[in-house]
């Protein structure tokens, strides 16, 4: 597919019928994006886009749309007001197998996309999004694979009226259009499977997972078949699907059940283990949503109440710190500073570096924190390391600027100072202190 088409598939499914994109988000940036989105890039020309505030109202909202054959994308967060949506994805493709859902995650590690898959979510976006990424996703959801998937379509329909023959014909229009096409094979293997040809379908459920290894379908068949008459196989294909999605908490536990039967139990607590490690996790990510919903309130109001969620917010992550947590860094550097705490937030920035060892701002910061501490010296250190490292960042904020030039100024270098205290008079005519400072620099340079 090409842009034009993206834009074509999707201004087709909104701008002429009903159909709507319900959006469980409390993301304002990634709603202005999707709105611009479709209404400016796509041109839907009437408003398409239902905002759902929590999970109830996605119920209600996707039963009703349901019962007035209205079709519906869900647009649904990782995330959702401190709780995760795994649970809540599964029991809507349990009661709304057509249901297409789209999750919006904050990170792309693989096994995350994996797990969100063998959910059965249609597409996953990872936010920050561009306009064209979102079309884009909007786009395969709603036309997967145009020509293959009304053939699959057809295949399933006839799957269910047990019109075997058929299934089978339509299988091999599907690979000789596609050859080695990992759906037309497990549709092979599902017909295969109904008509007791147990060897066969096997067969064909094997060239699936060969054709496109991260599609964990025809490996889950694959263990099915095995479950009740194999116990090696059974486990064989287990283990390769927790290796490609190794946070399934209840399969961890099934393949320890099953060393526990064959009295390998030393083998089966590595794998209880690995669940509680893997559920763990997931309330982690729960408390870090909580933590950080609770300094967002006290922010303003409460440093040390800020500082102390924050925290919270910070360790529920463990090891799997990014560049995209340095704005939770920057805050609890602000709420330490607020409470005269420079050499704490001077440690917090530091290890905020271990992330982002070339970040300008995080080295902008520690010279500030040096500065409250009266540390003039090292605070004109940590300036050098910034500007080595991006020498405008100053430009864009006149307070940024004025904060430069008095390190400089404080540090008795004046003819550098003048330099940064006009860039922040050119931004912010109206900036007095930067005025003052920088009319005393010219002074003492004459």
């Amino acid at each position: 597919m090409n842009t034009g088409l993206y834009d074509r598939i999707v201004f087709e499914y909104l701008d002429k019928t009903e159909n709507l994109l319900l959006v469980a988000s409390e993301d304002p940036v990634f709603i202005k994006i999707l709105r611009a989105a479709i209404n400016k890039t796509v041109g839907v020309k009437r408003d398409s886009l239902y905002i759902v505030p929590d999970l109830p109202a996605v119920s209600k909202a996707i039963r009703d749309y349901t019962e007035r054959k209205i079709s519906t994308i869900l647009l649904l967060e990782r995330m959702l007001r401190g709780r995760p949506t795994t649970e809540f994805i599964a029991n809507v493709k349990n009661l709304f197998p057509d249901q297409k859902i789209i999750v919006l995650v904050s990170e792309t590690r693989k096994e995350n996309i994996a797990y969100f898959y063998e959910l059965g979510v249609n597409n996953v976006i990872a936010k920050p999004a561009s306009t064209n990424n979102v079309i884009e996703k909007l786009a395969f959801t709603i036309k997967p694979q145009g020509k293959l998937s009304e053939l699959m379509d057809m295949g399933k329909a006839f799957l269910a009226k047990r019109d075997y023959k058929q299934v089978l014909k339509v299988a091999e229009k599907i690979l000789s259009l596609k050859p080695g096409s990992p759906a037309g094979l497990m549709l092979k293997g599902d017909t295969y499977l109904e008509m007791g040809r147990r060897e066969e379908a096997v067969e064909a459920y094997l060239e699936a997972h060969e054709s496109s290894g991260l599609y964990l379908e025809p490996l889950k068949r694959l263990a099915n078949v095995f479950k009740d008459h194999d116990q090696e196989r059974y486990l064989e294909y287990l283990k390769k699907l927790d290796k490609l999605s190794p946070l399934h908490t209840e399969r961890k536990c099934e393949i320890g059940k099953v060393h526990v039967s064959k009295g390998e139990i030393a083998v089966a607590e590595k794998y209880f283990d690995q669940a509680i490690v893997a559920a763990t996790q997931e309330a982690m990510n729960v408390i870090g949503v909580i933590a950080e919903n609770i300094a967002d309130a006290v922010g303003d109001n409460s440093p040390s109440l800020a500082e102390k969620y924050l925290i919270k917010m910070l360790d529920s992550k463990g090891d799997r710190l990014t560049r995209e947590d340095l704005v939770h860094f920057n805050r609890l550097g602000i709420a330490l500073r607020r409470q005269g705490k420079w050499q704490e937030a001077i440690t917090n920035y530091e290890k905020a570096l271990s992330v982002a060892p070339d970040d300008e701002g995080l080295y902008y910061n520690i010279a500030l924190a040096h500065n409250d501490g009266g540390k003039k010296r090292e605070a004109l250190r940590a300036l050098h390391k910034a500007l080595e490292i991006n020498p405008r960042f100053y430009q864009s904020s006149a307070n940024v600027a004025f904060m430069v030039g008095s390190i400089f100024s404080d540090n008795g270098n004046s003819k550098d100072a003048a330099v940064y205290l006009e860039a922040a008079v050119q931004l912010d005519p109206g900036h007095a202190e930067a005025q003052a400072l920088l009319e005393r620099c010219r002074k003492r340079m004459k």
